[in-house]
């Protein structure tokens, strides 16, 4: 089995493509390729900034942290307050956080404006990296599990687990991934505004894409044992359905 494909390309700018109709060539935004005849788009969308911003980089605690450390060197410092040297001491702390909290956001935008997340009717397709923009393909075969997250927020994110032996590289995948599976890095859809909808499709377009894998190899085999002279009886052909698990909290 081969494992999911990365392919380097341009950065497109994020938005909806239009319908298009049947006989036309479909796109997934930021990928060059057309998808291939019979499989269909069923959705694309890029993560939110504020979610981004939020549960990955947790802002709040950036803040949190500097207002407390702001708060302890005001109640521990020699230097008496109000004069000069204290306002100095104060204002150099005060922009380093904000400072620090400027680089956040910024980043939450960068990964928002570079990452674009797509579900055909048979696959997965991420499209990330700010530096280095790539594509990394996740056919429905090689998906185990699929795990929805909400916040209280009402965002919320997809975990995609692989099968045994599939391995993705966590440089390629961050911050698309499950932050301390290092070893076995775990590729998420983040910052979804409608986590909900997104598992719920991703689900059944998996059991679709299973059930239309079983059919076609029912077929065959059928044919088969058609074309071959019946020795023993007729036989049935060994069918092996992906094992995924539908999205579920």
């Amino acid at each position: 089995m081969n494992p999911p494909a990365l392919a380097s390309d341009s950065q497109a700018p994020v938005g909806h493509a239009p319908d298009a109709a049947p006989s036309t060539p479909r796109y997934i935004r930021g990928v060059p390729h057309p998808l291939p005849d019979g499989e269909q788009l069923l959705w694309e969308g890029a993560p939110s900034m504020r979610a981004v911003a939020t549960h990955v980089f947790h802002w709040r605690l950036v803040v949190a942290y500097f207002v407390g450390m702001f708060a302890l060197w005001a109640m521990t410092t020699d230097t008496p307050r109000g004069t000069e040297v204290w306002w100095s001491e104060a204002t150099l702390r005060l922009a380093l956080g904000v400072f620090v909290l400027l680089c956040v956001m910024g980043l939450s935008r960068a990964v928002a404006s570079t990452s674009w997340y797509a579900i055909t009717s048979r696959r997965i397709v991420m499209r990330v990296g700010m530096a280095f923009p790539m594509s990394i393909n996740i056919p429905f075969t090689l998906l185990q599990t699929a795990g929805l997250g909400v916040f209280r927020d009402g965002t919320g994110q997809v975990a995609l687990g692989l099968v045994p032996g599939q391995r993705l590289a966590y440089i390629a995948l961050w911050p698309h991934c499950l932050v301390w599976n290092i070893n076995h890095p775990a590729p998420v859809l983040r910052g979804l505004e409608q986590p909900e909808m997104v598992a719920k499709l991703l689900a059944t377009a998996v059991a679709d894409a299973a059930e239309a894998d079983l059919d076609a190899s029912i077929e065959r085999g059928a044919t088969d044992t058609a074309a071959r002279p019946e020795r023993g009886g007729p036989s049935r052909p060994a069918v092996r359905q992906a094992r995924t698990a539908p999205a579920g909290a």
